[in-house]
């Protein structure tokens, strides 16, 4: 599975992810419902890589990506890369419907976690709400 370097930008990492994958730009772009120059410019850093969720998702599964993965969230967050402080995409969808996300924000930054500490509360979350677990152990 690749890895994304640390100086790409959305559309080099878009770019590598299809060719690795044995996508061609026309069918690829038609597989994601977007014109193939546009794809191509924004492969290339000529247009900002899309901010709506739904496209970005679509992107993810024609390239095979499960979601979660280091492809998938490294797909959504560069993204939003050029925006200084914005959330990605899906998580910034995710939290304007959960009522309790700005609440957890909130908490933590009251808190001032550093980033071992958030670490720790992701780890906690992770095993208490493990997949297929009940989250009662």
């Amino acid at each position: 599975m690749s890895e994304r370097t640390g100086n790409e930008h959305f559309g080099q990492f878009l770019r590598r992810l299809r060719l690795e994958k044995g996508h061609g730009l026309r069918v690829f772009a038609e597989k994601v419902d977007m014109q193939p120059s546009n794809l191509s410019n924004i492969e290339l850093g000529r247009l900002k890589p899309p901010q709506d969720p739904e496209t970005l998702a679509k992107i993810a599964e024609a390239l095979g990506l499960e979601p979660n993965s280091g492809e998938w969230n490294g797909l959504h967050e560069l993204a939003v890369a050029h925006k200084e402080g914005a959330l990605a995409p899906d998580l910034a969808a995710y939290a304007g419907k959960t009522p309790g996300i700005p609440v957890l924000l909130r908490t933590i930054a009251d808190r001032r976690l550093v980033a071992e500490e958030l670490e720790e509360l992701r780890d906690y979350i992770e095993s208490r709400y493990a997949r297929g677990g009940d989250g009662s152990g």
